[in-house]
């Protein structure tokens, strides 16, 4: 009866979003897992759900929860009790509860297939560097349409509603984590919707990608981007696009987002969560430094964190903190912070208006520096 309920929902959606038409998916990415977030109504829709039966029909993972699965974050009990029963829940619907917010490290998506995501930074991954399709599903809609098997057909499943609209200009680079970050929330804030086809991006490895996708997605409604270059079949999205704007963005432009006149009780790095090479990166430079004096918090993936092994342990004798299925966008502990630093500016963002704490944003290299200062 719960996949029945499922299509009919989705079904009705589509009636009006998309005159009724829907398209089949392949995967499916839920946001809204965590409790800080949903709070308790949200655990009982989840719960309902799984009591009716309702069983996902295709692969689904899990966005970041409350608690970390290492127990790193501390969280009260009322907290604790009620991600495990969203835990309970969501496996029971067949969901796997891998807690992350970069699916994509695990999750094949071919080019120009359709996925059900709610995740706006993976989203953005997935579209603009994989030129797989999908939307940006609210997380009940994704869950359901991971159910039902599929989700409404809204532009974004359509090669017409992936046309082009503005062409923007990035002249600085190469752009490191923060720097992308930057360009992708400029965008955002100039642009607020369209497809943005961008010209002259360099960035410099893996964190500067998800930076990107993740502030592009923050600052504004859009999920994708064509980058030349990058996005697979960018010279097709160049040949049908049809510019009726056109923004520059510069180094100077770029620079607006630095700040340097605060001192943070805290350093932050995993906001999308941190690929290897950037962690392996900080480990590195601390070793070479020795001890800082303030905390440094790293959340990665499940298999990112799997990797390092021993080197979990041994990153705490530094006062490294890594950790994962949360982050301190999503975890009530963040509220023990006053301020952080952090290269990422989804969580410049989303920590201040979630949490009330402040954050300063920097260049990793600099960010470290504070650590130390």
């Amino acid at each position: 009866m719960s996949r029945e309920y499922a299509r009919e929902v989705v079904s009705k959606i589509a009636d009006a979003v998309s005159s009724g038409e829907v398209v089949p998916v392949e995967t499916a990415h839920v946001s809204g897992v965590s409790f800080l977030t949903v709070g308790e109504y949200g655990v009982e829709f989840l719960e309902h759900l799984a009591v009716s039966g309702a069983r996902v029909s295709v692969f689904t993972t899990s966005n970041p929860a409350a608690v970390d699965l290492a127990g790193v974050l501390g969280v009260d009990e009322a907290v604790a009790k009620g991600q495990e029963r969203i835990t309970k829940a969501l496996r029971a619907m067949g969901v796997n509860t891998f807690f992350s917010c970069t699916p994509y490290e695990f999750v094949i998506t071919r080019q120009r297939t359709f996925h059900a995501w709610a995740e706006s930074n993976a989203i953005t991954y997935i579209n603009t560097f994989r030129d797989a399709w999908s939307d940006k599903n609210p997380g009940p809609l994704a869950l359901l349409g991971a159910i039902a098997g599929f989700v409404p057909k809204t532009p974004l499943y359509t090669l017409e509603g992936r046309r082009p609209t503005v062409l923007v200009e990035v002249e600085a680079g190469p752009l490191g984590p923060l720097e992308a970050g930057a360009v992708g929330a400029l965008m955002g804030e100039q642009i607020g919707s369209g497809v943005p086809y961008v010209r002259g991006l360099s960035l410099t490895g893996e964190g500067a990608r998800r930076e990107f996708a993740a502030a592009l997605s923050t600052y504004s409604a859009m999920v994708f981007a064509v980058v030349e270059g990058a996005t697979p079949n960018w010279k097709e999205y160049l040949e049908i696009a049809d510019f009726r704007e056109k923004i520059r963005i510069s180094q100077g432009d770029i620079a607006k987002f630095l700040r340097n006149d605060e001192t943070p009780d805290v350093v932050y790095f995993g906001c999308p969560f941190a690929d290897v090479d950037s962690v392996l990166w900080v480990l590195a430079e601390v070793k070479k430094r020795g001890v800082p004096k303030r905390p440094i918090y790293i959340s990665t993936s499940p298999g990112v964190y799997g990797i390092l092994g021993r080197l979990v342990e041994e990153a705490k004798r530094y006062n490294v903190h890594i950790f994962t299925g949360s982050c301190l966008v999503v975890s009530p502990h963040t509220r023990k912070f006053r301020t952080i630093a952090t290269d990422s500016l989804k969580a410049v963002y989303y920590i201040p208006r979630l949490h009330g704490v402040g954050v300063v944003p920097c260049r990793r290299e600099r960010c470290l520096d504070l650590a130390y200062a």
